[in-house]
């Protein structure tokens, strides 16, 4: 028989894909994880390429105080979880980490537990377009419990996997004038002569959602064609802003 705790992750993985938005995926998912002693957590936008640079953030729970804290005392440098990022694909917790830190990194652990962070754990996710979506979680607790890591794991897999697709799909409703901003960065990037795929790199979306935006763009300008619609838009000047 499931405990509780497991109900609640089971209820969060099967529900999560079909939440209609993504305050209601962070609220299911800090429920869950809250029934495994994780209070607070983070999920931000980065790329291997830009580890030390302060991410774009998709959702935040109680993170703000230590991010600011972190960025500010330049821990990066230091911390040894960005040493496990960037040599391994896998999840791992701090407690993982914290053999692999210099002085400094035991002087950010000291802190992070005065703010009731003993422990945390760290889940990548891979998007279709190479996107990474980074999953910080912390506990009051002193570790994490090795019984609960592949449930957590699996919890902030699917966190990371629809957050990002309701990322990719913000703006989806048109925000300022006839199409959303993201409808008009794909056309701009269009009107560059650029494929879906060619755009998605450069937005850090997929070629799929890139497809879905000029469609939708297509549809609003009440044009048949993309190249009409990259006309249309220039001629309204809803591309000057790019």
């Amino acid at each position: 028989m499931l405990t509780t705790a497991e109900q609640q992750a089971w209820a969060f993985l099967s529900q999560a894909p079909h939440l209609a938005s993504a305050q209601e995926v962070e609220a299911r998912f800090a429920e869950a994880i809250a029934a495994f002693g994780y209070d607070r957590f983070a999920a931000t936008l980065v790329n291997a390429e830009h580890y030390g640079k302060e991410p774009q953030t998709l959702s935040r729970r109680d993170f703000d105080a230590w991010d600011e804290r972190y960025w500010s005392e330049r821990y990066v440098v230091h911390d040894p979880c960005v040493k496990l990022l960037l040599t391994s694909p896998r999840a791992f917790a701090w407690s993982d980490a914290r053999p692999l830190g210099d002085s400094r990194a035991q002087a950010m652990w000291g802190e992070a537990a005065d703010q009731g962070m003993n422990d945390g754990y760290v889940v990548r996710v891979f998007g279709p377009a190479g996107q990474e979506v980074l999953i910080r979680m912390s506990t009051p607790a002193p570790d994490t419990d090795p019984a609960h890591r592949a449930v957590i794991d699996s919890l902030a897999t699917v966190f990371g996997t629809t957050m990002l697709k309701h990322w990719e799909m913000q703006d989806d409703n048109p925000d300022y004038g006839i199409i959303s901003e993201r409808q008009a960065e794909c056309l701009h990037w269009a009107s560059r002569g650029k494929t879906d795929w060619e755009i998605g790199a450069i937005l850090e979306l997929s070629p799929r959602t890139v497809h879905h935006h000029i469609e939708a763009a297509k549809k609003r300008l009440g044009v048949a064609k993309r190249q009409e619609a990259v006309l249309k838009a220039g001629e309204l000047g809803l591309l000057r802003k790019f």
